[in-house]
This record gives structure tokens, sequence and C-alpha cells, in this order.
């Protein structure tokens, strides 16, 4: 169940990073969707690791995890219609009692946002998550943006898990086991990040579920992407300040109050 590149510097601290979107081209995606192409072909594609360069902290060790499922991605949720949260929140249990992590910390953007999120929250061996743009709404994002190979996430229709994917982050057994409750969370976003507004309602809401709570927001006008990789700086240093359990700094970070703070992007 847990695939990806494991970088071991043997450390007792441990970032697992969740891969974005974008390592599979449209073509490939196509192939993938006639069956056109086998799944050790496609393997090299996740093998693509985003976040790589994070690597240059030699301070921690690094889980780089793939989102290899449904022959293609399933937002680390499902595959080929079948609910792997479960399965996959224990592979990562015990990835991190066998190698004795004291530390551990989820980080991703957008899907890997996503995946960073729901485990950081699920998970009670997970301390930190830093969660960048995440799609706090998945299936809303895959109807607008990758409609074309939904059939592949849920092969045959099934709309009550769909709307339960859909709004997993709001639903109460999520945090039922009370896992979270020695979490702390950083959500990053932008006030035109196409799920802003989701994002300011999850964080909203998960005020009195987590240990710690707090919202960074990018003040221009860029979108998506661009909140993410014009400010890789700011993200890799933030990073590594949140896994070292050391105050997060910045000079263009100007803090609001308890837990809100606005990152100044010109």
């Amino acid at each position: 169940m847990i695939k990806g590149k494991w970088v071991n510097n043997k450390s007792d601290k441990l970032v697992i990073v969740f891969q974005s979107a974008g390592r599979i081209p449209d073509e490939i995606m196509d192939k993938i969707l006639l069956n056109q192409i086998s799944r050790e072909e496609v393997a090299p594609y996740h093998q693509k690791y985003n976040w790589y360069k994070v690597t240059a902290y030699k301070n921690v060790d690094y889980l780089f995890l793939e989102d290899y499922f449904s022959n293609s991605y399933g937002w680390y949720m499902v595959d080929s219609g079948k609910n792997i949260i479960a399965e996959l929140d224990q592979g990562l249990t015990q990835f991190i009692e066998d190698n004795n992590y004291k530390v551990v910390t989820t980080f991703g953007s957008s899907k890997g946002g996503t995946g960073a999120l729901l485990y950081g929250l699920l998970n009670p061996k997970i301390n930190n998550v830093f969660s960048l743009v995440p799609q706090v709404h998945s299936i809303k994002y895959i109807e607008k943006h990758m409609k074309r190979y939904k059939s592949l996430f849920f092969p045959t229709p099934d709309p009550q898990f769909e709307q339960y994917l859909d709004n997993i982050f709001f639903e109460p057994d999520l945090y039922k086991s009370e896992n979270c409750y020695n979490t702390t969370i950083y959500l990053y976003t932008g006030l035109e990040d196409e799920q802003f507004n989701e994002t300011v309602q999850l964080s909203q809401f998960l005020k009195s579920k987590v240990k710690g709570n707090n919202m960074i927001i990018n003040t221009s006008s860029k979108r998506h992407t661009p909140l993410v990789m014009d400010n890789l700086d700011f993200i890799f240093n933030t990073l590594n300040a949140i896994t070292m359990k050391q105050k997060v700094s910045e000079k263009k970070l100007i803090k609001l109050g308890s837990g809100l703070s606005l990152l100044k992007d010109s």
C-alpha cells in the first residue's frame, strides 16, 4: 500500500510528502482511460517526486508518498471506487512505528495538501500538518477539472460515496477517535485560490478539534499554482521550522492574531 521514496537521514523526525497532480501528462491520462497503457509504463510518472528539493534540509527523514491509485491518482482516498483510507492510514502507522519516528509532519500542495491534511487529522502518530492550497472538496475539483477521467476514480457512479469524500473534512467520523487533538495544523492559501472560501471555512471548523490551528493567507491576486511556486523559500523555511518545533518567522509575514497571518506577496 505504501509506495514512494524514503530518504533516510537517520533522524527521529519524518516529513511525509504527499504528491500533487500533474505527474501524469494528459496524453498518458487518455491512454489510461482507454486501457492502452500498462501500470508498469505509468509507474515512472509517479516517481517524478515534487518537493524533492526540500531534502536539502538534512536534519529530518522524508517519505515521498505516491498516489498511484485508480491507475492514475486517487487523492489518497479512492482506488477504482474502493475506499482505501483506512488501509493507507494503517500502512503509514506501520512505517512510522517500524522506524521509531518521534515527530511526524505531513506536507503537500493541492492534491498533496488534501492528503497531508486528511492523514494528519486521522493518524495519531502524526503531529504536524503543513497543507498548501488544498482541495477541501476534492470531488468538486475533479468534476470541474478532471471530469473526463472521473470514471477512473469511480468506475460505477456512487453519489453517496462521492458526497462523503467531497465533504470528508466536515464528516463527524473523521474526528470521533479524537486522534487530531494532538495535531497542529498550518493551512496556506490565497485570496484568489479556487477553494479559498472553503479553506477558511475548514479552518474555522477545526478550531475546537486540533491542538493548534494556524492559517496563512497570501494577499496577492495570484491563483493556485503561483501562490505556491512563487514562494518556495518561504514554504521550505516554514516547513523546516514546523518540523523542528521552531517559531515560524518571515519578514513578509504579518501576524493578525492567534493563528492568523498574512503573507505579503507582490
